[in-house]
């Protein structure tokens, strides 16, 4: 399965999403269903195994994938819609009772995701690597930085993620956790409100996201079941 073309070569290249990080749509030979073809060269094997053998609502269903020379091929579910970065870029900011609802279907993701045993932790939430559908549903790409969580280490040995959105753990300050992704959709709460802090949020949605933000991962809130929870409080 993970070892042989075989699978990965049923599918055609039909055009270069973005070429320079080597995603492309493809279509299969047979059905003619499209798909995602992605060659990836940072990545946890042993996470996108455990995807491909789940299928977890919210993330792209893996078809096939092998790998060869240190490069992953991942056959991946094509999402029509557009990355909230997209959005973002369009409306310049969300209002507020969307940021919640949005957050919240976040957090039915990051659930999922951090009920495995162990944990599979994103480490890389941010407006680009989140899907808004058609349809109204969020899906959550790019696990190339994921890893397992293991609380017997005293900080991660790859330090991966992306600036502005990375917890202090990530930079060597610890071992990264489902407090991790939390601190990420703290930040990711304030871009979508386009301010800088949390004190600039007026009303009570400020609070939550001070928490998340917490520099202490065991001050931030302790899941993201406990997040969702404070934030349907809000509405």
């Amino acid at each position: 399965m993970f070892d042989s073309r075989l699978p990965v070569s049923f599918y055609k290249e039909i055009a270069a999403m973005n070429e320079a990080h080597g995603i492309f749509i493809v279509q299969h030979r047979e059905s003619g269903k499209i798909y995602v073809k992605k060659r990836v060269v940072s990545y946890n094997l042993s996470v996108y195994e455990e995807l491909f053998k789940r299928q977890l609502p919210g993330i792209p269903h893996i078809y096939a994938m092998y790998e060869e020379n240190h490069v992953l091929t991942v056959i991946e579910e094509y999402v029509s819609g557009d990355t909230l970065a997209e959005v973002l870029k369009i409306l310049g900011k969300i209002p507020e009772p969307d940021v919640i609802q949005y957050t919240r279907s976040l957090c039915d993701i990051l659930i999922r995701l951090h009920a495995l045993h162990p944990p599979i932790i994103h480490r890389d939430i941010k407006p680009s690597n989140i899907i808004l559908t058609e349809d109204g549903r969020i899906i959550l790409i790019d696990l190339n930085a994921a890893k397992f969580a293991d609380a017997s280490k005293g900080q991660d040995t790859r330090l991966l993620g992306t600036v502005g959105f990375a917890a202090p753990e990530q930079y060597g300050f610890g071992s990264s956790s489902p407090q991790t992704d939390i601190y990420a959709v703290g930040k990711l709460m304030l871009t979508m409100l386009a301010v800088d802090d949390a004190p600039a949020i007026t009303g009570r949605l400020r609070s939550v996201v001070q928490k998340c933000l917490r520099m202490e991962p065991k001050k931030r809130y302790q899941s993201a079941a406990q997040l969702k929870s404070a934030l349907g409080r809000l509405r």
